[in-house]
């Protein structure tokens, strides 16, 4: 009896292996997927500059999380002191802006005293903004009131004979020089 249940095993295994008795099962019409090869051009952006509502340098004064109301989304809203008004407020000014709240959770957050440059998107219909292309619309300001120049962050334009490059050599600069040199190499 078990050598019996034994072949109706070893059948039952080896039958379907066999390519003679197998059934053609219907196969599915194979369709490719088509990813458009990357640009080598990449669509222009808009220049950081041109993009921004609010242009300016700044100390954080408060940092507050505010709960979402109905469907509403999360929010942080951030106090800062205009030190240096440069687009859409004015020096000396205190400024409220309301940031999504995830974009704390993904890394992204001020601290009270914390001194910075930010070039921020106009607010939204939400009243939300953030700034223009991520870290690259935001400088932290050091105790000396000058950004660092970081080469692996900034990338500057090649120099161009005709016009002079207030910049060249400079590690540090104030917050209004790199903002003209910005805006005018964006020209």
């Amino acid at each position: 009896m078990l050598s019996s249940i034994w072949k109706v095993f070893v059948a039952l295994i080896l039958i379907p292996a066999s390519p003679l008795l197998v059934a053609e099962q219907p196969t599915r019409p194979v369709i490719p997927v088509l990813i458009p090869p990357r640009s080598a051009h990449p669509a222009p952006q808009r220049p950081v500059t041109q993009s921004s509502g609010y242009i300016f340098a700044g100390t954080v004064k408060s940092v507050e999380r505010v709960a979402p109301k109905g469907n509403g989304v999360g929010v942080v809203e951030i106090n800062f002191h205009v030190d240096q008004g440069l687009r859409g407020v004015r020096t000396g000014q205190m400024l409220t802006i309301r940031e999504w709240a995830g974009l704390w959770e993904s890394g992204e957050s001020y601290r009270p005293g914390e001194r910075v440059l930010l070039f921020l998107y106009p607010p939204s219909k939400l009243g939300l903004t953030s700034p223009v292309r991520g870290p690259m619309g935001r400088f932290k300001i050091g105790p000396d009131g000058q950004i660092a120049l970081d080469p692996a962050r900034i990338s500057f334009p090649a120099p161009r004979p005709h016009i002079p490059d207030p910049l060249r050599g400079r590690t540090r600069v104030t917050p209004i020089e790199f903002v003209r040199f910005l805006h005018s190499a964006e020209e």
